[in-house]
């Protein structure tokens, strides 16, 4: 089966519309969601019903889904996340978040192991380091945990030699999980890239090859960074996407 695997929305309607797009043509039926559908952008409404209508989806939480409904302090963030944060509590219905305070931390499926941040810390932890990954491993049981929460499309794995690698995955790069391995694979962000590249990052997660494959999709930038002015988001929030810093 092939899943459709994205993370870090952030409130970014034209990236979302984008990603899906991309998973229709592909023919996917399945998808992962793995947090922060909101915060930094205009669109949180629209992106967590964009999300609700896909057929077959898991969600998990991320910490920017867990502040804005209460479950999180505002105080672990800096002050243009927090703005931000403040701004989509203000906007969100009580249908959305109702929704937020009952996604999961963590999904333990039988396939792979889903979390926002990684499986030792669901929500907080920013996976960077070899000695992360160490520490990481008895925390999940499946070959692959996918995880988000940095924006940096990468993968975490020891090779032949036991050593571990931390590898950046390119677009259209095709990764091969060892079934006998643990492997963490980072996906991107779809709304606020932070590897240089502006575009929405996904992936695709064929669970009978064990192949995982990065995809980056052009959006239309300028259109949510004229909504996030019109809306007085904080400007760097806007500005950064044409970056993707």
């Amino acid at each position: 089966m092939r899943f459709g695997i994205f993370s870090d929305v952030h409130s970014n309607l034209e990236a979302l519309e984008e990603v899906l797009s991309f998973y229709k043509k592909e023919r996917l039926q399945s998808f992962i969601c793995l947090g922060d559908i909101v915060g930094y952008g205009p669109n949180p409404n629209e992106c967590i019903q964009r999300i609700v209508s896909l057929k077959k989806v898991q969600v998990i939480a991320g910490n920017h889904d867990y502040a804005v409904v209460g479950l999180k302090e505002l105080t672990w963030f800096n002050d243009l996340a927090s703005r931000s944060l403040v701004w989509t509590k203000r906007h969100l219905t009580e249908e959305n978040r109702n929704y937020l305070m009952r996604l999961p931390r963590l999904i333990d499926h039988s396939l792979f192991t889903l979390a926002h941040g990684s499986p030792r810390d669901p929500i907080d932890e920013y996976l960077l380091t070899a000695r992360q990954y160490l520490d990481n491993v008895e925390f999940f049981r499946t070959a692959v945990c996918f995880v988000g929460h940095t924006h940096l499309p990468c993968v975490f794995y020891a090779d032949s030699l036991g050593i571990i690698q931390i590898k950046p995955l390119a677009e259209g790069e095709v990764f091969k999980i060892d079934p006998l391995a643990h492997t963490i694979v980072n996906v991107g962000s779809v709304g606020q890239p932070r590897d240089g590249d502006p575009r929405a990052a996904c992936a695709i997660y064929d669970s009978d090859s064990k192949e995982v494959k990065i995809i980056r999709l052009k959006y239309n930038i300028d259109a949510t960074q004229q909504k996030m002015r019109q809306a007085s988001l904080p400007l760097y929030l806007s500005e950064r996407l044409s970056y993707g810093r």
